[in-house]
């Protein structure tokens, strides 16, 4: 005579044990947030043009409009901590020409780029507005990527730039930056 009694018993532990993680793993995703950087353009006609990356430190270059020479300037995204919003820090900015309105009062950057004068800023800001035109040339690199911002919207769009936390959906309703159509990757 055979007991089916154990294996029904064994059976619903197992099925109440992959529900349980299913429900635990289900939770955990929709609560498990990642910090990004947000690139939004605002005031198209259409929905906002959206995107994000999730490397910490970038760097906007584009061709100065008076000096025609290229400027640099890089940030790192601040998480948000319990006390804190998260921000942006200009760490250092590089120009290849000098001229009027250019910093001249901060420290040298600790590392000079040949071709370049470096300066060390570390200002804090909580985002980026920033105008793009097709004859500046601007991009944004992170990591391998190069963003090349100026194909990707009209010129003279506004485009915010800024630290942001995403769920999971968040995540899914949108595109990476270097997986768009303009994407410039190395």
């Amino acid at each position: 005579m055979t007991n089916k009694q154990p294996s029904n018993s064994l059976g619903l532990t197992a099925g109440a044990a992959l529900i349980a993680a299913l429900v635990f793993f289900t939770l955990w995703m929709g609560t498990a947030y990642q910090s990004v950087v947000e690139v939004r353009v605002v005031g198209l006609e259409e929905d906002d043009k959206v995107c994000y990356f999730v490397e910490p430190d970038f760097q906007l270059r584009w061709i100065h409009s008076v000096e025609k020479q290229w400027w640099e300037e890089q940030y790192q995204r601040i998480d948000e901590s319990g006390t804190e919003k998260g921000a942006l820090l200009l760490t250092t900015t590089y120009f290849e020409a000098f001229g009027a309105g250019t910093p001249s009062t901060e420290m040298l950057a600790p590392i000079q780029k040949p071709g370049y004068l470096g300066y060390q800023i570390n200002e804090k800001l909580p985002n980026l507005n920033w105008v793009v035109s097709r004859l500046t040339k601007g991009e944004i690199d992170y990591g391998n990527h190069r963003f090349l911002i100026h194909q990707w919207v009209p010129d003279y769009s506004e485009v915010v730039i800024m630290p942001k936390t995403y769920g999971l959906i968040d995540r899914f309703n949108k595109d990476f930056c270097h997986d768009l159509p303009s994407d410039g990757s190395r």
